[in-house]
Formats: C-alpha cells, structure tokens, sequence
C-alpha cells in the first residue's frame, strides 16, 4: 500500500503527497528517461516538477477562493487520480459561490496555459531544446487540465458547477441524475477515442464512468 507524506504547508494548509502520485507521473514521463539523452532526462524532471505545480496551484485556486466565502481547506492532497483539496465543511448553497470556488481551479489552469505559452516564446527559451520541450509540454498539460475539469461530469469542476445551477431550477434529485447522465455519456465517449492504445484516456474513462454510476444510483429514481 502506497504511503503519504506531508511535504509542507502554503498559506496554512497542509499539502499531502500520495506517493502513487508519483508512479502516475514517473510512467507518463518514462520516455524522458529511458532515451539515453541527458536533455530528455532533464526536461523529464522539469516536467514533473512542473505538472506537480500546475496541479497543486489549481487545488490552491480552490482553496484561496473557498476563504473569500468563510470555507476553509483542512489539507491538499495530490493523488493517482490529481489533486483534492478537502474543505472542512460544505460549501454555501449559493450557486454564484459554488461557481467562484469551483471554476477557480481551471482559472489557475488558463493563466499557466497562457504564462507557458508566453514564456515559450521568450530569448531565453529559444534555441535550448529542453527548456522548449519542458515549457510545451507544461503549456499542453495545462489546457488538458483547462479543458477536462470543465466537463459538465462529475466530480469535475465542471459537472458540480453545473449541478450547482440546476439544483437553483430543477426538483431535488434531478440535478445529479442529469450531471451524472451527462457524466455517463462522456465516459462512454472517451473510452471509444481512447481505442486501441491511448492508455491514459481510456483510464480516464473508467474513473469517469465509475464515479458519475455512483452518483446516478445514489441519486434514486426520477421523480
């Protein structure tokens, strides 16, 4: 079983590393380090340094914006399957407060996104192979991050800031039932372009489909 490690606190709160955390990150950034090149093995590094920053940044968006609505965060923790950031009570009913908070991890995102790509395009970046490399790769794991969160599915950023806004309009129940409906469909769909090899995509898939079933079933029938 893997084990947790506490690697620190920012702004008071406790930020946890899940050690399976870092295997993820090992095998997706392999190659870097299994091509002989001394660059590659350097833009490796870079890179998981940079990944675990990009997610630990968007957890702290939510965190940071949680305290503008009197929320705290009791600790952050980076996981298999990302970040998570455990609020120590719920969240307000307010669907405008639940959007700020949600939505802020993906802002974080969108700045990086935009920084990456700014920064790519500096004197100091051009003409050093590993820096370009590292900074694409940052800038391109980052929209990904932008860009998934913010799928209408749960338990993405997307799909509870969705849920947030037809719990203002629909019946109870319901909410969930479309989310995780929307949820299913998604998954389905990312496991079919995820066929025949794309590894990451079709895990993405599973994990997707898993959680937003759990919701549909515990959500109870239409009514």
């Amino acid at each position: 079983m893997f084990s947790q490690v506490e690697l620190g606190r920012i702004a008071g709160i406790p930020v946890v590393l899940d050690m399976m955390f870092v295997l993820i990150l090992i095998l997706f950034s392999y190659p870097y380090f299994t091509s002989g090149d001394t660059q590659d093995m350097s833009a490796g590094l870079v890179i998981i340094a940079g990944i675990m920053l990009s997610i630990l940044l968007h957890e702290l968006g939510h965190a940071l914006a949680g305290r503008l609505f009197g929320v705290r965060v009791t600790h952050i923790a980076l996981t298999a399957l990302g970040g998570v950031a455990q609020f120590e009570r719920s969240l307000p009913k307010s669907a405008f407060a639940r959007s700020i908070i949600y939505l802020a991890g993906p802002a974080a995102n969108l700045f990086l996104w935009l920084g990456f790509g700014a920064l790519s395009q500096q004197d100091v970046v051009i003409g050093r192979p590993m820096l370009d490399l590292s900074i694409l790769v940052l800038a391109n794991v980052n929209l990904f991050l932008l860009i998934f969160n913010l799928l209408p599915a749960f338990p993405l950023d997307g799909g509870h800031t969705l849920n947030a806004w037809l719990d203002v309009v629909l019946k109870p129940g319901w909410p969930v039932k479309v989310v995780a409906g929307l949820g299913l469909v998604i998954a389905v769909l990312l496991a079919i372009s995820a066929l025949p090899a794309n590894f990451w995509r079709l895990l993405l898939a599973v994990f997707l489909f898993q959680v937003n079933w759990e919701y549909w079933q515990r959500a109870g029938r239409w009514r």
